[in-house]
Order: structure tokens, then C-alpha cells, then sequence
């Protein structure tokens, strides 16, 4: 018998017991640098709102049934889950008038930042919060919420969540809410106070996070930095930070704003994070491995990890304002997170 016959039957019989030998890793399956799946991809905001249109009257949300109007954005290389990346979600839901999306939780995690309308509010843990566009409002894990609408015009937000990382994990779980409406409770913080005090809890009370980032209060601190000197790779840049920790916006995923100029262009360079982004404000291009992704107010993409990749303003007049969420911070713990600096791809 041949070696390779000898290899073959030692690997059959070896597979009779659930066991196999390292040799059988394919040449070339431990790269040099990071592979992933997933591509890069723009998402026209007329497809997105479109989708959401044609969901309005057909889809309620109730308990037990859809439970939100909610589209996700669905990355070619992740066809099979239906995810916009390996480890993040990004979706798009709509409430109409007088609805409730139905109280509950789970074990992801999720943020919302608002698109347009007015008159609705979020409910986290008994805490109201108003939605008014621009705002960031988080969901802890496993904490309770409900959406309900009081205003006269469809609401529109961002969901976005780590559920394909907390699915890799084997870890999902989700438990409606006992009654059929969450109460509500006085505030328990400001969030326009935590950049300089937190409250003081006892030794068994573990500290109430903030909730929800105002726009009203985040445009004016990002325009003021825009009056110094930009990133070189993200342009004038802000990290929503949990200020109890200093910490990530929530444990796995962070969330960013950034400002370009007018005709500002950024520098190139890549991450082991992954990156989607939402342009809230103006139009642009981003070049990711050499691709041109050309955007406008509402687009969204999203950048690979290990993608080479710039930003620009291509607009005369107008700032544009890219809102973003990432993965850096299941990567930083296990220092899995690292950054270089590249040549420009192409003249933008």
C-alpha cells in the first residue's frame, strides 16, 4: 500500500472516532494576512427607504408575530445569515402613528440613531427617550425595551446590533416582556453631565450607563473640533463613549461621527475591525481596496476588516458627516486589534 493509501485509511479510521490529524489543513488555509467574507458594499438609501414603504401597511408590529418593521442590510459575502457583516447588523425600522413595537429583551446589544420624524421614544429599563434625529440611544444586553410612537408622522431609525458575533457565540437568548407595556420611571441621569461627574452608588449598585447621546448636544462639540487640526484617516472624528468606563459606546461594539470638510480628503489605511457607516449629512466618495463607493446623504456601506480604505468630501459647499459603528472592542482585549497606514489608492 502507498503512503498516500496509508494516510488515507489512518485518516478514515481516525474519523470513525471524531478525531482528525492537523495534516489535514489544506496548504495555504493560514494566511499571512486577515481573509474575510465579507465584501465591500454601498446601500442606496432610495432602495432602503423604498423597502421600508412597501413594509408599512403590510407588516404590524406585534407581540409574538414580526414584533418591528425592520429591513436589514445584507452583505453579498453573508448571504447565508443574512447579516450586514460577520460580527454587526445594521437595519432600518419604521413606526408609524399610534404603534407599539412590543416590549422585550435579549442577549444582544443594539443602538438606535434616529433618521427622521418626530413624536416617538424609546423605553429602556423604564427610562423615556425622546427620538430627535441625530440622536444615539443604546440598548444595553438584556435590558427591557419597547418603541412607541405619540407624533403625527412615520418614524425612522437605525438598529444596529452585534447579533451574527453573539451567534457565534452560541449565546442568543430572547424573553418577551411579562406585561403587555413597560412603566416608566423618573430619570436616573443626565447625559449631558457625564463628561464631568457620575453619580456616587453603593457598593452593590452597579452604575446606570448613559442611554442616549442628544444631537443637540454631540453637532456643536463636533464642530468645534472641526476647528482644529483632522485625523489624518478619519477627518474630525468623535468616539461615543460610555464616561462611567471611558470605555466603548457598549462591550462589543463602538460608535463614531466624523466631519469632512469641504473637498477634504482623508488619508489611507486599514484595520482588523470591521466598519459600517451611515452618511447622515452631504455626499462623498470612500475608496475601499481600490474601489470607488460614491455616496450621498443616506447611503450606507461598509468597510471589511483589513480593507484598505480613504474618505471625501467631494461636495463645494457642504460638510459631510458620516455616522459609523464597529467591532474594535471584542478585538482589543485579546489584542487581535491592529492598524497600519498605507499610500493613497487613487486620485479622488
Amino acid at each position: 500500500m502507498s503512503g498516500m493509501a496509508n494516510l488515507e485509511e489512518l485518516d478514515r479510521r481516525l474519523a470513525e472516532k471524531w478525531i482528525s490529524g492537523i495534516w489535514r489543513i489544506p496548504a495555504g488555509a493560514r494566511p499571512g494576512d486577515p481573509k474575510t467574507k465579507i465584501q465591500p458594499h454601498l446601500w442606496k438609501w432610495a432602495d432602503i427607504h423604498d423597502a421600508l414603504l412597501q413594509a408599512k401597511d403590510q407588516i404590524k408590529p406585534e407581540r409574538g408575530q414580526a414584533e418591528r418593521r425592520t429591513i436589514r442590510l445584507v452583505n453579498p459575502g453573508a448571504k447565508d445569515t443574512e447579516m450586514t457583516s460577520h460580527t454587526l447588523l445594521f437595519a432600518f425600522q419604521l413606526i408609524q402613528p399610534g404603534e407599539v413595537a412590543p416590549p422585550h429583551r435579549h442577549t444582544m446589544s443594539a443602538i438606535r440613531f434616529i433618521l427622521q420624524g418626530k413624536g416617538a421614544y424609546t423605553n429602556v429599563d423604564s427610562q423615556k427617550m425622546v427620538m430627535e434625529d441625530g440622536d444615539l440611544i443604546l440598548t444595553p444586553r438584556w435590558a427591557w425595551h419597547e418603541h412607541a410612537h405619540e407624533g403625527a408622522e412615520p418614524m425612522i431609525w437605525i438598529d444596529g446590533l452585534d447579533v451574527p458575533f453573539i451567534q457565534s457565540l452560541q449565546v442568543i437568548s430572547f424573553e418577551p416582556f411579562p406585561g403587555e407595556r413597560m412603566p416608566l420611571s423618573e430619570p436616573r441621569y443626565d447625559t449631558s453631565a457625564y463628561g464631568l461627574a457620575r453619580p456616587v452608588t453603593g457598593d452593590n449598585d452597579k452604575p446606570n450607563p448613559p442611554l442616549h447621546y442628544r444631537w443637540k448636544d454631540i453637532y456643536p462639540a463636533l464642530k468645534k473640533l472641526a476647528e482644529g487640526e483632522p485625523n489624518a484617516y478619519d477627518g474630525y472624528a468623535m468616539e461615543y463613549v460610555n464616561p462611567l468606563t471611558g470605555g466603548p459606546t457598549l462591550p462589543t461594539l463602538s460608535c463614531g461621527i466624523q466631519l469632512l470638510k469641504p473637498g477634504q480628503r482623508t488619508q489611507s489605511h486599514r484595520h482588523t475591525s470591521t466598519v459600517l457607516y451611515h452618511a447622515f449629512r452631504g455626499r462623498g466618495t470612500t475608496v475601499i481596496g481600490g474601489q470607488e463607493f460614491k455616496w450621498e446623504q443616506g447611503d450606507n456601506f461598509v468597510v471589511p476588516l483589513w480593507h484598505w480604505h480613504e474618505h471625501a468630501n467631494t461636495a463645494a459647499s457642504e460638510d459631510a458627516i458620516l455616522f459609523s459603528m464597529n467591532d474594535a472592542p471584542v478585538l482589543k482585549p485579546f489584542g487581535l486589534y491592529r492598524e497600519e497606514a498605507g499610500q493613497p489608492q487613487m486620485g479622488l
